[in-house]
């Protein structure tokens, strides 16, 4: 009985290990490894992340501002071409020291009635608008140079039965000046003249036999008839300057 009482039994053999001196510092390490090892990871897969947003170049604002607007914007801007722009004007189409007026001026659609139906031709038993203005000597009978109102290319030389003779000339601009009962025709198509050249002379024609010698003068602007005193008006002006 002494001899069982003097070996008591020893309780687990674990309880040995954290009595030695050598536990906590290696528990301590490793804890510590695994705590940098975790922080290098997260550090690693950040890097990842942010490296892909930076392999996209960054655009300031200002850079975008430079990269949408042009580098010359005065380059880009269309020139801006002044409405009706006649760089020469046109000039009388018949000298200007001489009697000669206009004996009937161009129809417009805005005008008072009684100026409208003065600008009416009457051809037996129709009225027609007048698509140009009409020149003549005092009396009426007298023949005068029919002068070219710009510098142009003839385009059309040709007698018509109602208006007699018409000489057409394209100027700049797509303006177009029309000579109508003429004679004594001086140019052919596809001559170039320049301004205050001699065409022809006034002449009569059937279609306004009452007008006797006169020169009916017309403009076009791109294809359509304008009143020619829109144009004959800037020259003036120009001289008065």
């Amino acid at each position: 009985m002494k001899e069982e009482q003097k070996n008591p039994i020893q309780g687990p053999k674990s309880k040995g290990i954290f009595s030695k001196k050598w536990t906590f510092p290696v528990m301590y390490m490793g804890a510590a490894a695994l705590i940098l090892a975790v922080i290098m990871w997260y550090q690693d897969s950040s890097q990842f992340s942010t490296g892909q947003e930076d392999a996209v170049p960054q655009v300031s604002m200002d850079q975008q501002q430079e990269q949408t607007e042009p580098a010359d914007l005065a380059s880009t801007q269309p020139e801006a071409v002044p409405v009706n722009q006649t760089p020469q004007g046109l000039a009388w189409p018949a000298q200007e020291d001489l009697n000669v007026k206009v004996v009937m001026k161009f129809y417009d659609e805005e005008a008072a009635d009684d100026v409208k139906a003065a600008s009416l031709v009457q051809y037996e038993d129709t009225y027609f608008p007048h698509t140009g203005i009409d020149l003549a000597s005092e009396d009426g009978k007298t023949a005068f140079d029919v002068l070219a109102a710009a510098d142009g290319k003839v385009t059309k030389v040709e007698k018509d039965p109602m208006v007699g003779y018409i000489v057409e000339i394209e100027h700049a601009d797509g303006l177009t000046s029309i000579y109508q009962s003429v004679d004594d025709l001086q140019v052919a198509v596809n001559d170039e003249v320049g301004q205050g050249d001699i065409l022809a002379k006034a002449g009569r024609n059937l279609f306004e036999k009452d007008l006797g010698i006169h020169l009916h003068f017309e403009v076009k602007e791109n294809g359509q008839s304008v009143a020619p005193e829109k144009f004959l008006a800037q020259k003036e002006e120009k001289q008065a300057q």
